[in-house]
């Protein structure tokens, strides 16, 4: 059976220009460290992919750091700086297990930050402080106010990281126009090789390496680079990002309006707010949200509950308790991400199988009210 497959914030296909460049760098022998000509020659390939991540943030080509994901990068800003830390309560797991003395900023109803408390946390201390919040949220899609917050933290002197991740290609950011102190960027959410990503650095911002050993990437992060990793890193995101969005956007407006014609109690997270244009994150009345995971997979539709970085759990959703979210809502949330292998016959089979289970479950209810 062919499945249909809408989770891909969670990981998306591989992008045939990532294919390529993974298959030509797997025909070169060689260690990038060392001089002679084979090492030199996978050198080449390091570099160019490094130029083409630097070209997309309009950066310098050494301010680029090459790492395993997101996750490292995460790891690396949060514990690396030297100072106070403020991020949002809906970070990535891998924001907020880095460094769990860091402040926690508030977000409103619909997910975004509350820039009010933003500047109330910065007015509590004058000793280094960086703001780590992200560029949009993996589980709403909702879109943070980046550029405000930039204009916030500057004003106390805060360095600014971002967690890059799901904004990377769906979104058309300046990012050179922001003027971030760190990004974070992972390459299997673009299309590239899983276990590959990149952070971005501002040189004259000193950070303490994780990693420690032969001083690659400049001594931010010691080992072996990940030549293949690399390469569909740097082809992914210069494919990936050329790619139009509108299409997809449209889908997924017409989803959710017809669940809100079949369901009108169904709640949309976020919904208010400037979401990614993939995005859809609902909770359906009665159904909670392990038994939709489990019924949309069994009839060959994969979906999410929420990350898929939480070891395969189903899990109440932090985010959604952060934006106020209460039971039993809480616990019936589902996410839908689409990719640009999502066509309307996917869409429609979606709601043709939700629709199945919410009414069978609406079936049941009033079965057992009348017993």
């Amino acid at each position: 059976m062919n499945r249909i497959y809408l989770d891909h914030n969670a990981t998306t296909l591989l992008l045939p220009a990532a294919q390529t460049a993974v298959i030509e760098a797997m025909g070169q022998l060689g260690n990038a460290s060392s001089v002679h000509s084979n090492g030199r020659s996978v050198r080449l390939l390091l570099e160019e992919a490094r130029s083409q991540v630097a070209d997309y943030f309009t950066v310098k080509p050494s301010q680029i750091v090459f790492t395993s994901g997101a996750t490292e990068a995460n790891n690396m800003i949060l514990k690396g700086f030297s100072g106070r830390i403020i991020t949002s309560a809906i970070e990535h797991d891998s924001v907020l297990e880095a460094n769990k003395a860091a402040l926690r900023c508030q977000v409103d109803s619909e997910g975004r930050v509350d820039l009010n408390h933003l500047e109330e946390l910065l007015k509590g201390s004058d000793q280094p402080t960086l703001v780590s919040i992200m560029t949009a949220n993996n589980e709403t899609g909702v879109i943070q106010p980046l550029a405000d917050i930039v204009t916030i933290a500057r004003q106390y002197g805060a360095k600014i990281h971002s967690d890059a991740v799901q904004g990377i290609g769906k979104l058309a950011t300046n990012w050179a126009n922001l003027k971030l102190d760190f990004i974070s960027l992972s390459g299997h959410k673009i299309g590239a090789l899983q276990g590959i990503g990149a952070l971005v650095v501002n040189e004259h911002s000193p950070i303490t390496p994780l990693l420690r050993g032969g001083g690659q990437e400049r001594y931010y992060r010691s080992g072996t680079e990940n030549t293949v990793g690399i390469v569909s890193l740097g082809a992914a995101i210069k494919a990936y990002t050329s790619q139009d969005w509108s299409g997809i956007e449209r889908l997924r407006d017409q989803l959710e309006t017809q669940l809100l014609q079949i369901c009108p109690t169904v709640t949309i997270f976020g919904q208010k707010a400037p979401r990614l244009p993939n995005t859809s994150c609902f909770a359906t009345p009665g159904i909670a949200s392990n038994t939709q995971v489990m019924h949309f997979d069994l009839m060959g539709i994969s979906v999410s509950a929420g990350s898929a970085c939480s070891s395969g759990k189903v899990k109440i959703s932090p985010v959604l308790q952060a934006m106020g979210v209460k039971e039993p809502t809480l616990g019936q949330s589902l996410r839908l991400s689409l990719g640009q292998s999502t066509t309307p016959q996917d869409s429609q089979k979606f709601i043709d199988t939700w629709r199945q289970l919410y009414e069978r479950t609406q079936k049941n209810l009033k079965e057992r009210i009348a017993s």
